[in-house]
């Protein structure tokens, strides 16, 4: 039972996206749940950059730890939260 209400939890936990824009500059982020080396709902970064406008000029791109070299990515990757923000101007034409 407590299995079950643990995989219900981590299902309901679902990341998000979304794109902040005015006429000059961006910012887009997406989040996800990891647990054991799974994000949930996905890829944070594809996501991020799914968002970014087209006609934009990326100036800051930014990240929580998730790599395999350190201690913190690895934690990060069985049990965190990822985050993605990434942010820059409108190119005017």
């Amino acid at each position: 039972m407590k299995t079950i209400l643990f995989a219900l939890a981590i299902l309901t936990m679902s990341g998000c996206s979304g794109l902040n824009q005015t006429d000059k500059q961006f910012s887009s982020h997406a989040e996800s749940v990891n647990v054991l080396f799974l994000q949930i709902p996905g890829n944070t970064m594809e996501r991020a950059n799914n968002l970014v406008p087209k006609d934009a000029d990326v100036k800051t791109v930014h990240s929580t730890p998730s790599d395999m070299t350190s201690v913190i990515g690895i934690l990060n990757r069985l049990i965190g939260i990822e985050t993605v923000s990434i942010s820059g101007n409108l190119e005017s034409e």
